[in-house]
Order: structure tokens, then sequence, then C-alpha cells
């Protein structure tokens, strides 16, 4: 009998979770089925003591450095993987950014770069300098975002 209100109750609250994850932003075609795929686990937060309100969204670029770089025009050439995490609830923002490992140099520099916006889509917090990363590690990336000047 226990076992069966455990397996009742774990469904329920199974069925109850909201699925939050990144979004593919036109242009930014799901990989294929047969590209392997690899993540970027990160952690986003602010030293602010304000909650924005629901609908906030996170977005958040994988940035090959050298690339970006190179020149003014190369910034969607450098834009390794993108997403956006909606609706979020208070810092700090935990995230899982997939990529193609098929863009990724050993010898490379790459950087992360979120932007936090509210439920209008006003700019709120972004990171203030590039955000050093070594895709591949399983070390979550953790970063402070600093307040937009409105």
């Amino acid at each position: 009998m226990r076992l069966a209100i455990l397996v009742v109750a774990t469904v329920a609250l199974a069925a109850c979770q909201s699925v939050n994850g990144p979004e593919h932003r036109p242009g930014n075609a799901p990989a294929a089925a047969a590209t392997p795929q690899a993540v970027v686990h990160g952690r986003a937060t602010y030293l602010e003591r304000i909650l924005l309100a629901p609908g906030a969204t996170l977005d958040v670029q994988l940035i090959d450095d050298t690339v970006a770089d190179a020149s003014n025009g190369a910034a969607a050439a450098a834009t390794i993987a993108s997403a956006r995490w909606n609706d979020l609830h208070g810092p700090p923002y935990d995230f899982a950014l997939p990529y193609d490992p098929s863009r990724v140099d050993a010898n490379g520099r790459y950087s992360l770069r979120a932007t936090l916006r509210d439920a209008d889509g006003r700019l709120e917090f972004a990171t203030e300098r590039r955000v050093d990363v070594v895709p591949g590690t399983r070390e979550t990336v953790e970063f402070r975002l600093v307040r937009a000047a409105n």
C-alpha cells in the first residue's frame, strides 16, 4: 500500500514540474540528432536585493573569442550556442547551455555572455565583461550580472 501511494505521489509531482529549458532562436536551428551535444553548466546571480517580477528571461551565449576578436562584423559567427530561459524566479539562475562540440577547438578561447530582462523585455542585468569558460569541463561556471544603466 505504501509503495502504491509513493508511486502515485511521485507521478503527481512529476506532472506538476514545469520544464524551463533552452529555446532555440530563429537562425539557430536545433542540432541534428546525429550531432553529439555537450553542455556548459552555469549559475548567474546578482548582488542587488531585488526580485524581478515573474516573466523575466535569461539569455546566455557561448562565444568563440578568437572569432569575436578578429573583426567587428564577426559577432554572429562567433556565437557557438545561445539559449533563453523564461519565467525565472529569483537568483541564482542555474542553467545548462547545450552546444555542438565540433565547433569547439581544444586550443581556442571561449566565454559566456548573459543578459537578464524583465517581463516587458527591458534589460535589467548583464555580464560586465567576458566570463571565461572551458567547454567540455564538468565545472559549473559561476558569474555575477551587474545592473544595466537605464
